[in-house]
């Protein structure tokens, strides 16, 4: 950990102990920051003052994005709640520090067109097999970053109709997906490439897999995101873009808002509500959680 003493090292770990670990790596960056920034005052996580947390919320807000800036100060929040119920600081100095907010309602800057999406698909060939499945797994399921760093061959299905699907998500979030005939396809080529058979046998090993043959990294999953958006001249979106694109999409077939909450593992339906204006500034033909227009060439590669 880069910036801790061994002391503030140790109460971290304690408080990361049952996280995930790209959950854990995320902490550990949101709490170097915020250590870097008071360290110039030669002072340690326990000796914060309210207006230390103050004057870094106000640098952040002018460095980040407000979703990011939300995020961060969400976690520092939770982490000085630990320290102060674990009776290693006598209150939470981000208690009386204002909260960073960010709407939730989504603008059409938060969604691609159909002619976004084409070019994207367009660009897929320049990109390897994995690359290929894990954007078009994200573009046609909507799921979160979380939820494919997770998914293990032993998640597949197959059904008496050889319709496709996947078991995603955990705990209360965990349901099962539908997959595109193309996604199928891809991650078939994909197991080919691996020197896999094509009968799924349902092993307990993630379909992505890092360096150290573990799961692959939400980060990698960007960089790999971003490097196909940029072929396709679409540098404005990311990874969370392609989620917000599929509830929207949906929402203009006209897709019950209880079946997208079901799919997308939303805690409530009326999330959907986030999505009503901008379904206004979307094409009108009708569509298929985006896969079932003839405007999406994606559709033409079943």
């Amino acid at each position: 950990m880069h910036y801790f003493t061994e002391y503030e090292q140790a109460v971290i770990e304690k408080f990361l102990e049952k996280l995930k670990k790209y959950t854990k790596n995320d902490y550990i960056n949101k709490l170097s920051l915020f250590k870097s920034s008071i360290s110039k005052y030669d002072k340690d996580l326990f000796h914060v003052e309210v207006e230390d947390c103050k004057n870094f919320i106000e640098f952040i807000q002018n460095k980040y994005a407000k979703s990011t800036c939300e995020k961060i100060y969400g976690y520092l929040h939770s982490f000085y709640n630990f320290l102060y119920k674990h009776g290693y600081i006598e209150t939470n100095p981000f208690k009386f520090v204002k909260k960073p907010s960010v709407s939730r309602m989504k603008t059409k800057d938060d969604v691609m067109s159909f002619d976004e999406v084409n070019r994207l698909v367009s660009i897929l060939d320049k990109l390897n097999i994995r690359d290929r499945v894990i954007v078009v797994f994200l573009l046609t399921t909507g799921c979160l970053l979380s939820e494919l760093v997770s998914i293990k061959w032993k998640d597949f299905i197959i059904d008496e109709k050889n319709n496709y699907y996947c078991k995603i998500g955990s705990k209360k979030k965990e349901r099962i997906i539908k997959l595109h005939p193309y996604l199928w396809e891809l991650i078939i080529d994909y197991r080919k490439n691996l020197g896999m058979k094509y009968f799924f046998e349902p092993t307990d090993e993630f379909i992505f897999k890092g360096k150290d043959n573990q799961s692959i990294t939400d980060r990698n999953i960007r960089l790999i995101v971003k490097k196909a958006l940029s072929l396709a001249g679409l540098e404005k979106y990311s990874c969370k873009d392609f989620r917000h694109s599929f509830a929207s999409f949906s929402l203009k077939l006209g897709c019950p808002d209880e079946t997208i909450k079901q799919h997308l593992g939303w805690s409530d339906k009326y999330y959907a509500i986030r999505y009503k204006y901008v379904i206004n500034f979307l094409d009108d033909q009708p569509i298929d959680y985006i896969m079932s227009t003839n405007k999406l060439k994606i559709n033409d590669k079943e």
